[in-house]
């Protein structure tokens, strides 16, 4: 149904949205689940129009990718009781380990100063 389902959300995360993300969105909405689509800033008008064409714009969430983890940092830090930049560099420290896990190109490491 998508990248990622929790209860009736479901999440499709995309670099470049395309009609078939939209029809799979569309699809989503028949079934009863409620779509995200998590999109980078610069794809935002695009995925909107598309959207409109699909006849979805009113029921479809359209969210950056930036502003998405940027809330659930925020939201993380205030549940915590700890200050955003810490938690934003512990999770730079996660994604930095399981990438020295999986992958031979580490260049796509963070580094966090």
């Amino acid at each position: 149904a998508g990248d990622f389902i929790i209860s009736k959300l479901v999440y499709h995360v995309t670099a470049a949205p395309s009609r078939n993300v939209l029809q799979k969105c569309a699809g989503n909405l028949k079934a009863g689940l409620h779509p995200i689509l998590l999109i980078p800033r610069e794809q935002e008008n695009k995925a909107r129009i598309l959207a409109q064409d699909e006849g979805i714009d009113t029921e479809l969430t359209v969210f950056s990718i930036e502003d998405f983890v940027a809330l659930n940092i925020i939201e993380l830090a205030t549940e915590e009781n700890k200050d955003f930049f810490s938690v934003l560099k512990e999770i730079v420290a996660i994604y930095n380990k399981r990438l020295s896990e999986v992958e031979t190109d580490l260049s796509l490491q963070i580094e966090v100063r």
